[in-house]
């Protein structure tokens, strides 16, 4: 009798440990690593991806589960201290059960789990989404309460609602009846929420403007091969931005006479905004204002880079292409383990195309990180060799890098995915 209800209890652990150790891995998959398993084809990813879509259900099943196993190990426990030690051994039985709990059950296994979370993210995934299902009767009703709280408070779209429409156009994309087209269109949507403007914005290293001490006579003959519809104008240099011109009044006043008008009495007042505004609340100043254009501000009172209304609705919709547009692409992959990219690209660009982990925190652009690592403008032909991957400078100007190759000196496997970002 005393080894059954220690083995039982022992079981239950297990059970627990396991259970809390799934769940750490499948949600501690960031969203870049998923597109990337589901892109390259691994095993059991798109069942990954069927248990991350249904989270508020996956944790409350999960939490269940949890708190049943360990209090049946706590009452287990308590059971033999008390019928074969003594009574009153309960009371320092049971607080060893719980801290034991705790670092057994809870801590051990979720800090492993986060080490090899991929893997173990695609073995267990299947396995969570089947308990999931198995205990929705019991907490369903606990989901829609939580919903009809956030509803209450006016939190907008509740949990539940998202994870249902996200469901459902995936079903129907999956059955034909939602396009592809439509079903991107929902996932930008969500996505969204979670961008800001400086994830989207040009740098400002990129940003196009002119002197605000010109006047239209001098930047006329610009104009004809000006792409842009509304340009900056800066005082002593990028980072003193005095205003925005449009290219239509800039013709308009021209055309009346007004040639030696200088740009700063001509251009609009500049939209200054921070980097982390969200895009939401970024395209609600644009329709507010009724303006185009914002230019991100840094922590010093400088220019970060610039951000237009049509970099908003891209996220949405996808690229735009006008006729002043022209097509290139940032990369071109070579094979699966080469690709050539742009000096501008960003780095976390080229992490996720290329499922690697460069600083893309510390620096924005592949031409800003390179300048660093190698000290100097690198000249065509340098190469730089960094753990598991090795670039060559294709081609490239006195003052910057304006195409590379990646080359992984070791070919991509799910153990690589491993890496953090």
């Amino acid at each position: 009798m005393s080894g059954l209800l220690l083995a039982l209890a022992a079981l239950f652990l297990i059970l627990s440990a396991l259970l809390s150790a799934a769940e750490s891995a499948v949600f501690s998959v960031s969203a870049s690593r998923l597109r990337t398993l589901l892109e390259e084809g691994f095993r059991g990813a798109e069942t990954l991806r069927r248990a991350r879509d249904v989270e508020g259900g996956m944790k409350a099943s999960m939490f269940t589960l949890n708190v049943t196993l360990n209090a049946a190990v706590a009452g287990l426990v308590c059971a033999w201290a008390v019928l074969f030690l003594n009574p009153m051994a309960i009371t320092w039985v049971l607080p060893l059960v719980v801290l034991g709990l705790l670092i057994i059950s809870e801590g051990v296994p979720r800090l492993l789990a986060t080490r090899r979370s991929i893997r173990l993210a695609l073995l267990t995934a299947p396995l969570l989404l089947f308990l999931e299902r198995l205990t929705r009767p019991l907490i369903e009703p606990f989901i829609r309460f939580d919903d009809l709280l956030q509803r209450r408070n006016g939190d907008g779209l509740s949990s539940a609602d998202e994870r249902e429409l996200r469901q459902l156009t995936d079903l129907g994309r999956r059955e034909g009846v939602v396009e592809e087209e439509e079903h991107q269109l929902v996932e930008r949507a969500f996505r969204m929420d979670e961008m800001t403007a400086y994830d989207i914005m040009t740098p400002r290293v990129d940003i196009f403007g002119w002197p605000d001490s010109l006047t239209l006579a001098e930047i006329v003959p610009q104009i004809r091969n000006v792409p842009y519809s509304r340009v900056p104008v800066y005082g002593d240099g990028i980072d003193d931005i005095t205003g925005i011109l449009y290219i239509r009044e800039a013709y308009e006043a021209f055309s009346s006479g007004r040639q030696d008008l200088p740009l700063s009495k001509l251009s609009r007042d500049p939209f200054f905004i921070p980097g982390s505004l969200t895009l939401p609340r970024l395209l609600k100043d644009f329709q507010a204002r009724r303006i185009h254009m914002g230019i991100v501000a840094d922590e010093f009172g400088g220019t970060d880079g610039l951000v237009t209304l049509e970099d908003v609705i891209e996220e949405l919709v996808g690229e735009i292409e006008d006729e002043t547009d022209i097509a290139e692409e940032s990369f071109v992959r070579i094979s699966r383990n080469e690709i050539d990219v742009e000096g501008g690209i960003e780095l976390r660009e080229v992490n996720y195309v290329f499922n690697v982990s460069l600083p893309h925190l510390e620096h924005r652009s592949l031409n800003g990180y390179l300048l660093e690592e190698f000290g100097h403008v690198p000249a065509e032909g340098e190469r730089l060799s960094i753990p598991g991957i090795e670039i060559e400078i294709i081609e490239a100007t006195e003052t910057q890098v304006l195409r590379a190759r990646l080359t992984k000196t070791h070919p991509t496997t799910a153990d690589e995915l491993e890496e953090v970002e």
